[in-house]
């Protein structure tokens, strides 16, 4: 950075944020882009600034100027909270509401808004000086740093750099966006984007028709004490620049080439292992099942399990059924046992009579009545 730099850089982005300037007792709304308090609130916290101490601290800081990109604008949703602490919640009528069953204070519940995978760039203009520190408690916080609330934390370094301009506008204009996977995964080959921003109107000048007057300037903390602003919004093009992470390398396939010779040599050795039988029914095996997925094209006697075509179709409706992917049903695991038995018995009941007439006639030639423990057969 250089020593004359006037705009310190923050990137704001993370799986929630929350940027309330308009919260009311158990309702706690965000809006939908970070608000002046909040940010400064970050700074205090970066720097180690108590509650108590924070009007003094903030009196230099609320003169800074600023202005935000929304790089990601997120979406904005609804969680519920609980406060315990003996708080309790206050009836109509006054006093405090009590569980019948303990006669204790009852749980504080507040419905609370998020923004989730938003990533704003915000700029903040002021003297070189206060830049400077500012920067230097961004790179040695003495507190964690969050969007909004404690519970929302950053997933990427707040701090993205200084600079020197001649308007936060301008500022803004100047940082290229990033994607987060490499455009030519996204056939999104654009030299240029448009997003939108929102700068703060400057104190003493006429506000434009459109600015948006914000209850956000922050006097004090702990007791909440808010001054206003005007804030425009507008929009700003800029040059789109490399990824910020490398497109993944393919996990492979997911599923096994049945046409391979790899694939017919590893069922061929499954079913030659098992002696060509069920190892579920000891009926005479058609299919050979996947275990798990996780060597698709590099299968061994160890993941695979020779099945009828009845056992088969019980298993994999039991994996579509449970949402398996990767991991799958082992017929040969006495814990999955019953599971299977029970799925046999629907399908013969209910969708397979005529295939149940001839499995029980294999398993007659067999020897073997393995349904006798079926409910419902």
């Amino acid at each position: 950075m250089s020593n004359g730099d006037n705009t310190l850089f923050l990137r704001l982005a993370g799986p929630m944020q929350s940027w309330g300037t308009s919260s009311r007792f158990q309702l706690r709304r965000t809006d939908l882009y970070p608000s002046k308090s909040g940010v400064l609130g970050l700074l205090l916290c970066a720097g180690g600034v108590r509650r108590e101490d924070s009007p003094l601290a903030l009196e230099p800081l609320t003169a800074l100027h600023m202005g935000l990109r929304v790089d990601r604008a997120g979406i904005a949703d609804w969680d519920f909270h609980t406060t315990g602490a003996k708080i309790g919640i206050r009836k109509a009528e006054g006093g405090i509401k009590e569980t019948a069953s303990t006669k204790e204070k009852e749980t504080l519940l507040s419905r609370r808004q998020y923004l989730y995978d938003a990533s704003f760039l915000v700029a903040l203009q002021g003297s070189a000086e206060m830049i400077r520190t500012y920067v230097h408690h961004l790179e040695d916080p003495v507190w964690p740093v969050f969007l909004g609330r404690k519970c929302c934390v950053p997933a990427e370094p707040v701090f993205a750099g200084t600079g020197s301009f001649d308007t936060v506008s301008n500022a803004l204009a100047s940082v290229p966006w990033r994607p987060r996977i490499d455009a030519i995964d996204r056939n999104d080959r654009r030299m240029n984007l448009t997003l939108d921003t929102f700068v703060e109107h400057p104190p003493g000048l006429p506000p434009p028709k459109d600015a948006r007057l914000v209850h956000d300037v922050p006097r004090a903390f702990g007791f909440y004490s808010h001054g206003s602003r005007w804030v425009v919004a507008g929009k700003v093009t800029v040059p789109v620049a490399k990824a910020t992470q490398k497109p993944l390398a393919s996990p492979g396939p997911h599923r096994p080439d049945y046409t391979s010779k790899q694939w017919k040599a590893a069922r061929q050795s499954r079913l030659k292992l098992d002696h060509y039988l069920c190892v579920f029914c000891k009926s005479p095996a058609a299919d050979v099942h996947h275990v798990d997925y996780t060597n698709v094209g590099r299968e061994t006697d160890d993941r695979l399990r020779s099945l009828c075509k009845l056992c088969h179709d019980a298993c994999t409706m039991l994996e579509y059924g449970h949402y398996m992917e990767t991991q799958r049903i082992d017929p040969s695991d006495p814990a999955q046992r019953q599971a299977i038995l029970q799925q046999i018995s629907r399908l013969l009941t209910k969708h397979r009579m005529g295939r149940r007439r001839e499995l029980l006639e294999t398993a007659r030639q067999a020897g073997a009545n393995f349904f006798d423990d079926v409910p419902g057969c």
